[in-house]
């Protein structure tokens, strides 16, 4: 036998999606096997610490195993078994970061009675559920938070396609520099006893202050065109993010703000989702 492959009609699916593809078997000369089976899992994996102390805790989102091909004989040549099946609609998104995952996974195997089983193992990404679209009349909240003379106004909202709003202040005229705006992801983690959080920023810009900025609102917008994870919460790893805007004075312990942030979608009913790069250190899907 030369090889036993896994190809998929789309890598990228919905939960409750249909997957399917097809087992390709390529092989020098003809031989008989007592079936062909297809084995779908859906695992997210935490760990804590290293080396001895290391822990490590599963959840297990999904295993199935389909029977794609009874006793045969397989041909010399090229022999394909498709395969089709509904995925649970529960499932979570594909995710990797740090030490952290959730990986979905079909594997193709042949058995046969005279050698190990010949097998291969493919990975398919389970993309994110649209967010819910919220309102366009949702401006900027009335009450602005505040502290050490950095004000901003904003109602947390993330727009997938324009980004968010953010009003801002600052009192200050002397130690006028800029201001940060951070939009920072959280991954907070379970592994058995333990919990850990890591945070990225995602997105950041600066707006730099002239004088006649002393005292007077401004309006900065950003965050556009996201590519990233949206929230979610599994039984291991939680995701979510907030918006982080810093008075840059100079001082060790610049004053910020913290909101956190909602996500909306566009307000066209376009499908976007499969132009979303789910971060997983690829430069696209």
């Amino acid at each position: 036998m030369k090889s036993v492959d896994i190809e998929f009609d789309s890598k990228r699916v919905l939960p409750g999606d249909t997957l399917s593809g097809r087992v390709v078997i390529k092989t020098d000369e003809a031989f008989d096997c007592n079936r062909v089976v297809l084995k779908a899992k859906s695992i997210e994996r935490t760990e804590y610490g290293s080396g001895k102390h290391r822990s490590i805790d599963e959840e297990c989102h999904m295993t199935r195993v389909f029977r794609i091909s009874e006793t045969t004989t397989i041909a010399e040549g090229t022999t394909t078994i498709p395969f089709s099946f509904q995925l649970p609609r529960g499932l979570p998104p594909t995710y990797r970061r740090f030490s952290n995952y959730i990986k979905h996974t079909v594997e193709g195997v042949v058995e046969v009675d005279w050698a190990l089983d010949p097998k291969s193992t493919e990975e398919f990404h389970v993309l994110q559920k649209r967010p819910q679209y919220l309102s366009k009349d949702l401006g900027l909240e009335t009450t602005p938070k505040s502290n050490e003379g950095l004000h901003i106004q904003s109602n947390g909202i993330l727009r997938m396609d324009t980004g968010i709003l953010v009003g801002f202040k600052v009192d200050d005229e002397k130690r006028m520099q800029r201001v940060r705006f951070d939009i920072i992801r959280w991954e907070h983690a379970k592994c058995r006893w333990h919990e850990t959080s890591n945070y990225k920023t995602m997105r950041q810009t600066y707006y730099e202050l002239e004088p006649d900025d002393w005292g007077r609102w401004k309006e900065i917008q950003f965050g556009d065109e996201w590519r990233f994870h949206l929230p979610f919460k599994s039984s291991l790893i939680r995701i979510s993010y907030l918006l982080k805007v810093t008075y840059e004075i100079g001082l060790k312990l610049d004053p910020s703000i913290e909101i956190p942030l909602r996500f909306s979608d566009f307000e066209s009913e376009k499908d976007v989702l499969d132009n979303i790069a789910i971060d997983l250190d690829l430069d696209d899907w």
